[in-house]
């Protein structure tokens, strides 16, 4: 109760008791927010609900969650609830809403929630950052920090001149000057930290880059901001500056050669059961508000001790367990109140309103300078990539990411207000010009629209980038343009361990031929962290990757800050590759969310130049041979991948016929021919698989009966309708098969003649458990044969696999056989006659003049 009674404002005591009960003065709601500790329990849900309730309605416009802290932060400043009045009982006067919800007395609480939750969040985010990444580009980094910071530095100097803001001495307009220009230059580390976790967009090197130099900008412009402090500051002592430099030296120092070592030998010390023990942890969350307080003490920012701590924690175990457990309390929890307390006693109405001898127009030239300074940030990234080989797109990606403003801006005028400069160098005059109103709102204005704008400019830039690759350079998109012995490109995606078997056993019946392989194990972001792409070893060099460029400068050692272990996955591709002579494999580690893994598969394969994606079904076979759905959000993926992708696709259903022995792989393969593009990629897939040794393939063609067939022709007689045509394409297709392979008694070709659907499912149900695996065209039958499985599609549940494909799957077919489901690709202006420029079949049709497109 003592502790209590302390939170009470004594000058209300007599309105409220203290245990709870009311006075029969009568009740007044407005008193509760005179009693601090349910005052501070009001302003933490009203903060939360407001913020989590903007970020639902900006959710289907997937953009960031910060930007909706920045927008809750306007909603709770005077803007809006500082004009709506109300008279209590016990205040004769009428106050804002805003005053009963956040009087200064109470306000300095949620300054400590948004302290916490800067240091924290830039802490963990230190923590995870790939130290090694930055020694490796540091040629690259530090440039790009350099470059970024020090030019929109001068630009905004410059442009405070040219915009004529006004100053009574040219010593107060160059303080006004270097103000704002550090506060306009300097990067907004952990908001661009939030946008890249949140945004999601792959970004490859740009990522690799853009971060570690937003790092390096930071710490440089807060030593230098806390220099100039220094030099204008109240302190008489010339050496102040010195002292300061020489003070953050031996914080360094001590978090690197002392607390680092340190938490190495307990680490050390600890059971091999138990690493990352509830104490140890402890500690290392507790070290973080002493090196905050160091660093404050020093004269630097607070949050640039907790950055140095950060970077000096060893990487591994702690570094996971310290993420996992902080991280979604930080994030959800403290970090709003961060963006809260930048934001108070800000309206932005200031911003249209003339105050006191200001300038006409002040809040157009204000917005002026910023132009400038976000100018300036574009061109210095422009100017400075292509020394690096980067390219223009990727620079100004730089650039829009360096240009992200957030509530480091408004910290920054903060320190420079509670510094209180000497009168030596400037008056009260600066005070009005630098942190008045007016420019408080203009920066929070700012912060909104350029986090609202990352995500779609970035989005605009990476599709930009999937278009500049010249459509020549990328030709055989699928086995129809590749040819039957051509070197065969192929994407191999993973989720877990269990897929690989069975993605190499698939691949083996075609590594015969020249075999190229991309294997991509498709991880699960398990943080807020940007998406990665981890290269194992080397990707051909001859390979470009639209979205994810450069990806070999990104290496495995970031694997461990995402929790993901791709060794097991990459040694079974290893194995692989030592048992063919034929194949070459490539090993990578794709880090994303689920909802942009299509995207970033489907850049991959445009970038390795890729004939064929297989995926593996999202269900697996059970030790009592069922299915079991082990990932649902797999599936999603899979119709991701088959929606957009650059190059023929196959689904891979395992069920266990291609896991053992080499010469027991699928020996009996079943193609199922309806005819269609789909399944003459299919047709061409199984040509492939039959070249090998010890297959014995079954084709199986599914046409109409002759009545069926005698009545479509006299329905339209002389026309060559689009059925028909792809009718005599499929015929072509089927004679050259059949002539290659006629002296090959481990081929047979049989053709069932069938009325509908349900002939088709009573032919399938026949064929039985004769073969290990069935292959079939998604979207089998086509034109030529749609009415053979039109009804089918009434009762297909995975549509993804198509009506044949599913029916295979299904609990009612008794075979228990692995499935291969292939699409091809159709490009979205190519037909017919395109897929085989040149070849005496399509002569023939364009000679007839018809044609058609194949969906």
């Amino acid at each position: 109760m003592a502790i209590l009674n302390t939170m009470y404002n004594p000058q209300y005591d007599d309105n409220i008791l203290m245990d709870g009960s009311w006075r029969k003065n009568g009740i007044d709601i407005f008193d509760l927010f005179r009693h601090k500790f349910t005052l501070i329990i009001i302003q933490n849900l009203l903060i939360l609900i407001t913020t989590r309730s903007v970020a639902f309605l900006l959710k289907p416009f997937r953009q960031p969650r910060i930007l909706s802290e920045l927008i809750g932060a306007i909603l709770l400043s005077p803007t809006i609830i500082g004009r709506l009045a109300f008279r209590s009982a016990s205040a004769p006067t009428a106050k804002t809403l805003y005053d009963f919800i956040f009087p200064e007395m109470s306000f300095a609480m949620v300054e400590i929630f948004g302290f916490l939750g800067l240091i924290y969040y830039v802490f963990l985010v230190a923590m995870r950052l790939d130290t090694t990444v930055v020694r490796e580009m540091y040629r690259k980094v530090f440039p790009v920090a350099a470059a970024t910071v020090v030019l929109p530095l001068l630009a905004v100097v410059v442009a405070v001149v040219i915009f004529r803001l006004p100053a009574p001495s040219h010593a107060e307009q160059t303080t006004f000057a270097l103000v704002l220009g550090f506060a306009l230059s300097v990067p907004a580390f952990p908001v661009m930290a939030r946008l890249l976790a949140e945004v999601k967009v792959p970004m490859g090197e740009v990522g690799q880059v853009v971060l570690p130099a937003a790092v390096v900008g930071d710490v440089l412009s807060w030593i230098a901001l806390a220099v100039c402090f220094a030099f204008v500051g109240p302190s008489d002592e010339a050496l102040a500056p010195l002292w300061m430099v020489l003070a953050g030296a031996c914080l360094v120092a001590v978090c690197v050669w002392m607390i680092r070592p340190l938490l190495v030998w307990l680490g050390r010390k600890t059971s091999a059961a138990d690493p990352v023990n509830i104490e140890f942890m402890g500690l290392v969350v507790a070290l973080v508000p002493p090196a905050a307080l160091s660093a404050a003490a020093i004269g630097f920012h607070p949050a640039l001790g907790a950055l140095v701590l950060g970077l000096a924690v060893p990487k591994g175990p702690l570094t996971a367990a310290l993420t996992q457990r902080l991280e979604n309390y930080v994030v959800i929890a403290l970090l709003p109140f961060t963006i809260i307390s930048t934001a108070h006693a800000t309206d932005v109405m200031a911003i249209v309103t003339r105050q006191g001898d200001e300038p006409e127009n002040y809040a157009l030239r204000l917005a002026g300078v910023m132009l400038v300074a976000t100018l300036a940030k574009l061109a210095a990234a422009v100017a400075v990539s292509p020394l690096f080989s980067l390219s223009r797109t990727e620079s100004l990606s730089i650039g829009v990411l360096m240009n992200t403003i957030g509530p480091m801006e408004i910290i920054i005028l903060n320190i420079g207000k509670d510094r209180k400069c000497t009168p030596k160098l400037t008056s009260l005059w600066i005070w009005n010009q630098i942190f008045n109103a007016k420019i408080r709102g203009v920066l929070l204005v700012a912060s909104v629209i350029s986090t609202a704008m990352v995500r779609p400019i970035l989005t605009a830039l990476e599709g930009r980038k999937l278009r500049r690759l010249p459509a020549p350079a990328y030709k055989k998109r699928n086995l129809q343009l590749s040819g039957l012995e051509s070197d065969l490109r192929v994407v191999a995606c993973v989720h877990t361990i269990r897929n690989a078997p069975s993605i190499t056993g698939l691949l083996h019946l075609a590594d015969h031929f020249p075999l190229s392989v991309c294997a991509v194990h498709l991880a699960h972001i398990t943080g807020p962290a940007p998406p990665m792409l981890i290269v194992h070893d080397s990707v051909d060099c001859n390979c470009t990757f639209p979205t994810l460029d450069d990806v070999s400068t990104v290496t495995s050692s970031a694997a461990p800050d995402h929790k993901v272990d791709s060794q097991p996955i990459i040694s079974a591709f290893e194995r692989f590759q030592r048992r063919s002579t034929n194949v070459e494999v490539s090993s990578l580690t794709a880090v994303s969310e689920y909802f942009t893994m299509p995207d970033q598969v489907c850049s991959i394969a445009e970038g390795y130049r890729a004939t064929l994606i297989v995926v593996p079904f999202h269900r697996l076979l059970t030790v009592d041979g069922e299915m079991e759905d082990i990932n649902p959000y797999a599936r999603a993926v899979n119709k991701g991948i088959l929606a957009d992708a650059p190059c023929s696709v196959a689904i891979l259903v395992d069920r266990g016929h291609l896991v053992g022995h080499e010469s027991k792989l699928a020996s009996h393969v079943a193609l199922l021919f309806f005819g269609g593009p789909d399944d003459r990629e299919a047709l061409l897939c199984a040509s492939r698989f039959a070249k090998r040794p010890g297959v014995h393939l079954t084709v199986v063609r599914f046409v109409v009966n002759d009545k069926q067939s005698h009545a479509a022709a006299s329905a339209m007689p002389g026309i060559l309708s689009g059925a028909r045509v792809e009718g005599r394409i499929d015929d072509e297709y089927v004679r050259e098969f059949r002539w290659q392979f006629a002296s090959h008694a481990a081929v047979t070709y049989t053709e069932r003649a069938v009325e509908d659907c349900e002939g088709v499912v009573a032919a399938i149900r026949e064929m039985g458990g004769e073969h290990n695996m069935y292959m079939v065209g998604r979207a089998a039958g086509g034109e030529s044969a749609a009415e053979l499985v039109e009804g089918l599609w009434n009762f297909v549940e995975l549509r993804e696999l198509g009506p044949i494909g599913d029916l295979l799957v299904s609990a009612e077919f008794s075979a228990a056989a692995s499935v291969l489901v292939v699409q091809q690709y159709v490009g979205e202006h190519q037909s017919v006659r395109d897929m085989d420029e040149g070849s005496s079949r399509r002569k023939r049709l364009r000679m007839s003049g018809y044609s058609s497109k194949h969906r």
